[in-house]
Formats: structure tokens, sequence, C-alpha cells
């Protein structure tokens, strides 16, 4: 991980052993492993989910993006007054697809996680 949060796009050193600072910041994707081509399923983006995050006004999530490939499919933006860094939508795939999601800490900067979907 760069020293500076803020220089890159953030992702786990290994994934097997993660820190509480990524725990706290990685947008965990929630979908099926696999989905049938063309039909729509939830998918939801969980920032905290393995540890939680702090929502107040110095230190906050403040969006998440969710990409298929290059494609943007969603972007969220939160207030330091929710609850929960969680978002859920209904997609559909046409095909095996890597679904990204970015997330936003006006602390600790941009995280990153993906998750391959086969349809």
């Amino acid at each position: 991980m760069a020293e500076d949060l803020f220089s890159t796009i953030n992702k786990p050193e290994n994934p097997n052993n993660l820190t509480d600072l990524e725990k706290k910041h990685i947008p965990i994707i929630e979908a099926p492993n696999s989905v049938a081509a063309g039909e729509s399923f939830k998918l939801t983006v969980h920032v905290g989910k393995l540890l939680t995050h702090p929502n107040e006004p110095g230190h906050h999530i403040q969006w998440v993006v969710l990409l298929n490939g290059s494609l943007t499919l969603a972007i969220v933006h939160f207030t330091p007054s929710t609850t929960q860094s969680k978002v859920s939508l209904e997609i559909t795939l046409d095909k095996t697809s890597n679904i990204r999601a970015l997330s936003r800490c006006n602390l600790h900067g941009e995280w990153e996680y993906s998750k391959t979907i086969k349809a």
C-alpha cells in the first residue's frame, strides 16, 4: 500500500491477511459468483462490512462508484450522517464480467475491490 493514501487507488497488500485500515475501507461486493446472462440480480457494495467505518463530519465515506470493466454502472454519494456506506441495486450482465467498486474516504483516499461474475 502506498505511504501516501491519496497518491493512488489503494488495494489490499495481502487479501488473505487484511489490516484494520483495509477492512474499514475496502468496498466489498456482495453478489452471486454466477448469474444467468440477461437476467437481473441484486448486487450490494458495502464499505465497512469487515470492520465498521465511522461516518461523522470529520471522517466518512464520501462516495462509491460501481464499474463493469471501464463502464460506469452507478455512482452513489454519502453524507457524514449516513449510518452505513452501503448500496444495493439490480443489474444484468450479458457475459462474464469483472465488476469493480471504488470508494473514497475523506481521510484515507480511494479504495478498490473487484469480483468476477460468470454469466
